[in-house]
């Protein structure tokens, strides 16, 4: 199918961006890697007369360290996050599910923000960030807001930002050393598969015990909308895991999951994936060392 004429728009600060999608007044998309737009516009199911491309923007291509917070711009690349010495150190789930994304042009072209923003329940970038209480910069010509990560998702593929926003950066505080953390992913195909469920988990050990002191689960593409799963880490928090508790806290996850999404085709083949994928990144994160 052919794609339909579009004007292309390459502001070149946050500034000029706002201003272009405050005039187009709701008829305008935002590019950067493009990896889901561009399929969009092919299919059809996108036919906006403005495309911005937001990837000459400085401060949208920057990780930075600053007052105990970490912070990754809307324009980063997947790639980008997997090899910052920044991420890893302070925020290695992160890492490790930006790793996992696609295959390698993917990761080289697709950026954290455009994974947001596409707000798929599968999305790789999502439950980590969940995980970090990962916090979005928002700009806009009326000014600029933070909303934190959970608060950004609508509904599946759907936003709460207004058309004339646009998410500059997600930031998180930095995570103490001692702190452990896995991701683990479950898709049909190897890397090209969109994930199918995901799970990412940090864990605080009380110090020089095997007692859980402070856990943070969330799960992808299990709800409607990303959220962490506060019943399971209710379940472990304070106690020695074993594998009866890992078990016990496996069956909240998926509880949770059928509790927000109801019974569905899916759910007897889900629900056993999703209890086994959860055991496994806990198991992986109680033997890590950080």
């Amino acid at each position: 199918m052919m794609i339909p004429s579009f004007d292309y728009k390459i502001p070149k600060t946050l500034q000029e961006a706002c201003d272009l999608l405050w005039q187009a007044e709701e008829n305008a998309k935002i590019i950067a890697g493009g990896t889901d737009l561009v399929i969009g516009l092919r299919n059809g199911d996108q036919k906006p007369p403005f495309i911005i491309d937001i990837t000459r923007i400085e401060e949208l291509r920057k990780i930075e360290e600053k007052n105990g917070t970490v912070s990754v711009g809307a324009a980063v690349t997947h790639s980008e996050i997997a090899s910052s010495s920044l991420v890893k150190k302070y925020g290695k789930v992160l890492s490790d599910a930006t790793s996992e994304i696609g295959s390698p042009q993917i990761r080289n072209i697709g950026t954290i923000g455009g994974n947001i923003i596409n707000a798929s329940p599968a999305a790789d970038t999502v439950p980590a960030l969940i995980v970090l209480d990962a916090v979005g910069r928002v700009a806009s010509k009326e000014g600029e807001k933070e909303i934190p990560l959970v608060q950004l998702f609508k509904g599946p593929y759907e936003t709460n930002l207004k058309p004339h926003e646009i998410l500059v950066q997600v930031q998180f505080k930095k995570l103490p050393s001692g702190v452990r953390s896995s991701f683990v992913r479950f898709a049909r195909r190897e890397a090209m598969a969109i994930a199918r469920m995901s799970v990412a988990i940090i864990l605080q050990m009380e110090k020089g015990k095997d007692r859980i002191e402070d856990i943070r689960v969330s799960a992808g593409s299990i709800t409607p909308t990303p959220q962490r799963m506060s019943d399971a880490e209710a379940i472990l928090k304070g106690k020695l895991p074993d594998e009866g508790l890992l078990k016990m806290a496996s069956r909240k996850v998926s509880e949770t999951m059928i509790y927000q999404s109801g019974i569905r085709p899916s759910t007897s083949y889900k629900r056993p994936v999703v209890e086994t994928l959860f055991i496994r990144a806990m198991r992986k994160v109680l033997e890590g060392s950080a």
